[in-house]
């Protein structure tokens, strides 16, 4: 497996930021709320779909950890992850950027949790 590739990471992540918009506007809820409704979609989905989320299904990535026996994710780097997004959001995205001229393609939440994201070769 290699390691995905920014635009794929930033494909998944608009599927993802797009879904979770449209449940937010379902619900109804003011958009300063779809920050909570994404964290929770995030660690949900990373956690039932064991690394993926909807966006990386569709583009065949994985969030794997990098010092876990077969790259499981922790507990903690599930729930932690999308706090970081929240928190990189906010600093205009800074975190995500660093995965286009860091050599390992590493996004600062990755550095931070110890995980990256790979393209699968099947499914």
């Amino acid at each position: 497996m290699r390691t995905a590739r920014f635009r794929e990471r930033l494909l998944a992540f608009l599927v993802d930021l797009l879904l979770v918009a449209a449940i937010g506007h379902l619900l109804g809820w003011p958009v300063l709320l779809w920050a909570v409704l994404g964290v929770a979609y995030t660690a949900v989905s990373l956690l039932l779909f064991k690394g993926r989320t909807p966006g990386k299904i569709l583009l065949r990535l994985r969030v794997v950890g990098q010092r876990t026996e077969r790259g499981g994710l922790r507990l903690w780097q599930v729930l932690l992850r999308p706090v970081l997004y929240i928190v990189e959001l906010v600093l205009l995205c800074g975190g995500f950027l660093v995965a286009l001229v860091a050599k390992d393609r590493l996004a600062l939440h990755d550095m931070l949790l110890d995980t990256r994201v790979v393209k699968l070769t099947r499914g």
